[in-house]
């Protein structure tokens, strides 16, 4: 963590405009094309996903509670935009689009009382299986209704199931010329986290869609309306294919209907808006300040109410509703944004894009934002979400799977209304009683500075509440959580008490929880529920943990083959910076003297609303070594070397001129580098390339490539690290 604090309002802007500027512009090139393909796959016009964004940008910024968020449009809120429509329009979707803003700006409203009423709290009851299997479920049918986009043929359905039959006969009737574009799309989204070149990574991904569909569709003359003949069927090809924005802005703006205000289902779009944008908002926020390297607090009441009124006013004018999305906000965090001016800046550059970038939106084909969008589906929805889940606990996979069925079948609401109730129902058949549903049992004392909290009874989504506002009330206190006569804590429980964990750890206090021997957890997963009725869970070991186990022994170090949620070590480390460490595992340990080494893989996730991007990347860590400064070590690119030199002061030595090409070396002290660097230590370097390093008060951290290390990889890791030490 940063020992300073970025400074806010217009002394942050003074002092942090570069970075944020630079950030501002990433994210809005990573805005535009999603922005434009989310108001389409919500039956609203293309301009209307700009607006949602120019406005989170540029109003929302001033006036919300976070730091880092980037508010906008949402795939998430796809399904609860098109069913409005539907809903209200009653097959007519152009009056659907009128009443549907008049619900948007209803909901605004009720989302800004939500925060008056300081509900940012109900942000916590939520279980998070539930959640997951909301957002899955919005993933599929994202997937499915984008899919007759990207084959150009429409489908006449309206249920899910209904679509869902019709995709055979899509495929039999699919627009070639579409098709190729949107094929090569998702092969450009799909590759592009594989390919490890800074050049390629500078630009985001939507951009290079963008950069070869447009050419794609001038080279296919999507301008100029004829026929393309395939396999014996002829397919329309026009500019109806393409994103269409208005010549005069003004003409974009679209006043709201409200003569539907009295029927049901007007207050069932308005609830169901309103729900999920507040429940989406204040996730993204609490996993983007866990993203936070500064670990700031997003005020979420705030935050709700600078969502709300901003939703509003974008549906005043023909807007989106928004929140703060997750996507963008981590890579603001991954572009060394330090304030919400980033926000604002983004906001900005839509704008200008807006206003003079219309000749080429225009071209953009409607196949690639398709495949946009469909690859963000899959994300939402993959399996690595369900095998996610079911490593956390059987009970959350049935939660999980349960509300993905329900929101299929019937809607949003009822989908997680319907989780919930299956979760309450579950944690009363685990022993929870109907008098502790809801009421967290919890007793206190004070232990000289300690404030011990004795907790009682089952404690799960139900009455954690209750428990986190007993936390609080000692917040500038050192708490312990007595577990002796604690029966059960259930997933999303735990999940939060390591939350908390961390929030102490930043302010300086101690929290921890004592006695639990007896609540033992149901999965290896260091976030799994932990019951006393059950058996310890034994780690069953894999090949992999075979082969470690061995490897250890042989080198004289501990193997561990379980998870660790001790994860403080491997957090704050610059390479890491944009990712949630979720835990480590597959731990070797040692200890030469005073020194602790720790090799492990650490589980990573760029704290998206889904799984699909976690991953490993094998580590190893050096604690209680004295003269380490603050520094980073990595190899130098040709980006690095054209590029990086304007913003950024590579340390070169004079008398080790290989190094100095070899390597980007960087840190504030540089008096400090140079002397932790010596002739010996730059000279094994030399010799030994292809790590990246970095340094910070008494720890080194290093690793060699992204991903998991097999047993030859990390046999030369230990060797690298016995030399490090030997150097220094």
């Amino acid at each position: 963590m940063e020992s300073e604090l970025p400074k806010t309002g217009l002394a942050g802007l003074k002092a942090h405009w570069k970075d944020d500027l630079k950030s501002g512009f990433n994210i809005s090139l990573i805005a535009l094309p999603l922005s434009l393909g989310i108001a389409l796959a919500s039956g609203f016009p293309p301009i209307a996903g700009m607006f949602a964004a120019i406005i989170g940008g540029l109003f929302v910024s001033r006036t919300n509670g976070s730091y880092m968020t980037i508010a906008g449009p949402a795939a998430g809120l796809i399904v609860v935009n098109l069913t409005a429509i539907e809903m209200l329009g009653e097959g007519d979707n152009v009056a659907g689009y009128q009443y549907a803003l008049a619900a948007i700006i209803v909901a605004g409203v009720l989302i800004t009382i939500f925060g008056f009423l300081k509900a940012g709290k109900l942000g916590d009851f939520f279980p998070t299986s539930a959640i997951h299997g909301m957002l899955a479920a919005i993933g599929v049918i994202i997937m499915v209704k984008q899919f007759f986009v990207a084959v150009a043929v429409r489908a006449h359905g309206h249920e899910f199931y209904e679509i869902l039959e019709e995709i055979p006969i899509a495929l039999k009737h699919a627009n070639p010329e579409v098709v190729i574009i949107a094929i090569v799309s998702l092969l450009i989204l799909i590759l592009y986290p594989k390919i490890n070149s800074k050049f390629i990574k500078a630009i985001p991904a939507p951009i290079w869609v963008l950069a070869v569909a447009i050419p794609m569709e001038f080279a296919m003359d999507f301008e100029h309306e004829h026929t393309v003949l395939f396999m014996g069927e002829a397919h329309k090809v026009g500019p109806q294919l393409l994103v269409h924005l208005p010549e005069n802005i003004a003409d974009g703006f679209v006043l709201p209907d409200f003569g539907k205000i009295a029927y049901g289902a007007f207050w069932i779009s308005v609830v169901t808006i309103a729900l999920v944008t507040s429940i989406e908002s204040l996730l993204s926020a609490l996993a983007v300040d866990s993203l936070d390297p500064y670990k700031r607090k997003s005020n979420l009441n705030k935050d709700l109410k600078a969502m709300g009124a901003g939703s509003s006013l974008s549906g005043l004018i023909g807007g989106l509703p928004m929140i703060s999305e997750i996507v963008r906000s981590s890579a603001n965090v991954t572009g060394g944004a330090k304030t919400q001016w980033s926000n604002f800046f983004h906001g900005g550059f839509l704008l200008v894009f807006l206003l003079v970038g219309g000749p080429v939106i225009d071209h953009i084909p409607l196949a690639a934002l398709a495949a946009m969008l469909i690859h963000t589906g899959y994300r939402l929805a993959s399996p690595k979400e369900f095998k996610h889940v079911y490593e956390i606990g059987k009970m959350e996979l049935v939660v999980f799977v349960t509300t993905l069925v329900t929101v299929l079948l019937t809607d949003l609401l009822i989908g997680v209304g319907v989780g919930i109730l299956v979760n309450m129902i579950m944690v009363l058949l685990k022993g929870s009683s109907l008098g502790n549903l809801f009421k967290a049992k919890i007793t206190e004392e004070i232990q000289n500075d300690t404030v011990v909290l004795r907790m009682e009874g089952a404690f799960a989504f139900t009455n954690y509440l209750g428990l986190k506002a007993r936390i609080n009330k000692h917040s500038d206190q050192n708490v312990t959580l007595d577990l002796t006569n604690a029966t059960m804590l259930d997933h999303t429980v735990i999940h939060h008490l390591h939350g908390i964990e961390d929030d102490y750890k930043v302010a300086g206090k101690s929290f921890k929880m004592t006695n639990d021997s007896h609540l033992n957890p149901v999965s290896e997963h260091p976030l799994a529920e932990r019951r006393s009725n059950v058996e310890d869970f034994k780690v069953a070991w894999s090949e992999r943990d075979h082969v470690l186990g061995k490897l250890a022994k042989e080198n004289g170090w501990k193997y561990n083959p379980g998870s660790s949620m001790e994860i403080a070590k491997w957090e704050g480390i610059g390479i890491l910076t944009g990712n949630k460490v979720l835990r480590d595992h597959n731990i070797m340990t040692k200890r030469i003297g005073n020194l602790e080494l720790t090799i492990a893989d650490v589980k990573l996730n760029p704290a998206k609303d889904h799984m699909t991007d976690i991953f490993d990347l094998t580590a190893l860590h050096i604690y209680n070594l004295n003269g380490i400064p603050d520094f980073v070590l990595q190899k130098e690119q040709l980006f690095d070397k054209v590029f990086d030199r304007m913003s950024t002061h590579d340390i070169d030595f004079e008398s080790h001129p290989e190094f100095s090409h070899a390597y980007l070396l960087t840190g504030k002290d540089e008096e400090k580098i140079r002397s932790f660097f010596n002739d010996r230590l730059l000279t094994f370097l030399e010799k030994n390339p292809g790590y990246h390093i970095e340094g910070r008060e008494g720890e080194l951290f290093i690793c060699s490539k992204s991903g998991t290390l097999n047993k030859d990889e990390i046999k030369e890791l230990i060797t690298f690290s016995e030399g490090i030490l030997q150097s220094l």
